[in-house]
């Protein structure tokens, strides 16, 4: 048995990191599926985050909004050709990406994120998957205590634990540091970004082949110890 150990640097509202979790998911069950030996590894995943900080004020605006400020030097064509690329290659993972919602930072999600991992990596894996799903499909503000507080026992975390955590401050300066580590580090290609076996490194939406093409490669070269 292989520990194939992942950390995947990436915001919620970037929707390409959406696609990537999704892309790395498969590339994860298929690896399981046909590589030899592949069934009885084991995948450490350990999302790590990163502001994009796409909206400069200190409340929730909507969605739209956003789009139109940080799209607004791009002519209609431009923008028409990034939607159809994005939503084709989201329909090809099965998402359904939607533009409507409210969003204001997403320091508590990622802060919600980092209870779950010291509690159960698997359900922190499912909370990610959740919250990305509810801001990009759902249209949800996964900003608000109220909705991260539904993901999160949706997730299988307690309802009270999770409200007490949001309504602290605890882990702030942690995540912070982190996000601040991540975004200036050196070399930095923005997210999505992936840590695998601690060497290998990825960035953007990969194919699931290049994830493959480096398990195979984690798995032989434990082999060889």
């Amino acid at each position: 048995m292989t520990v194939i150990e992942i950390e995947v640097v990436f915001d919620f509202v970037c929707a390409w990191c959406y696609i990537g979790k999704r892309k790395l998911d498969r590339a994860i069950a298929l690896y399981q599926k046909v590589y030899p030996g592949g069934r009885s590894d084991v995948f450490s995943i350990k999302w790590r985050p990163y502001y994009l900080n796409y909206n400069p004020h200190p409340y929730s605006v909507p969605k739209s909004e956003l789009i139109e400020s940080r799209l607004g030097s791009m002519t209609p064509e431009q923008r028409a050709s990034l939607f159809s690329r994005m939503n084709q290659i989201g329909r090809s993972v099965g998402i359904s990406f939607r533009g409507g919602g409210m969003i204001g930072d997403t320091r508590d999600a990622h802060r919600l994120v980092h209870l779950c991992g010291t509690q159960s990596p698997r359900a922190q894996n499912a909370l990610v998957e959740k919250i990305l799903e509810a801001y990009h499909e759902l249209e949800k503000d996964i900003s608000s205590k109220e909705e991260l507080v539904e993901l999160a026992v949706d997730a299988g975390l307690d309802a009270d634990q999770v409200r007490d955590w949001l309504d602290s401050e605890l882990a702030a300066d942690i995540v912070d540091d982190e996000a601040c580590k991540n975004k200036e580090e050196e070399g930095s290609t923005g997210v999505p970004r992936y840590v695998i076996q601690h060497e290998h490194r990825l960035s953007g939406a990969e194919d699931p082949s290049e994830f493959i093409e480096i398990f195979a490669k984690v798995k032989e070269d434990e082999s060889q110890l």
